[in-house]
């Protein structure tokens, strides 16, 4: 299991169509039943296509035993809002300051590194810059050992 994690906050189709027991209503279920919705979800997926970059571009760099990469709807706060408490209490945040970063991480294409909101905006560069920049100001990776990406 990876000492760090990754939150990345993306919406899903399935989520905005509804959700829980009663059954989702994904893009093409609603295609189906109204047949002039061309894309009944395309307002988000310009972000959600962002956050895949994201994920892909920080797959690439950082192994799985390095850092666990999670995706995470904005709604999906059962499950979210104790995880990032927990990463952000775990990090060493007081608990006004882990209560900010609960309601920052909320927000669509939040970039969440062990329980701290990152300010990286959504270019896949960027958010790679901005995780290893926060890992190494703690000085460690996965295991305690120094960042190093020479190998």
């Amino acid at each position: 299991m990876a000492e760090h994690r990754v939150v990345l906050v993306r919406q899903w189709d399935q989520q905005l169509g509804g959700s829980g027991c009663c059954g989702r209503l994904d893009g093409e279920a609603v295609r189906e039943l109204h047949g002039h919705a061309e894309q009944p979800y395309a307002h988000c997926r310009t972000d959600m296509e962002a956050v895949g970059a994201v994920y892909r571009a920080l797959r690439s760099v950082f192994r799985a035993d390095e850092v666990e990469l999670t995706v995470v709807d904005p709604r999906n706060t059962a499950w979210m809002l104790p995880a990032v408490w927990r990463d952000a209490r775990r990090r060493g945040l007081r608990w006004p300051e882990a209560l900010r970063q609960l309601n920052a991480a909320t927000r669509a294409c939040a970039v969440v590194c062990d329980g701290l909101v990152l300010d990286c905006g959504t270019e896949p560069e960027q958010v790679v810059a901005a995780v290893e920049a926060d890992l190494a100001c703690r000085g460690r990776t996965a295991g305690g050992n120094p960042l190093s990406r020479d190998g």
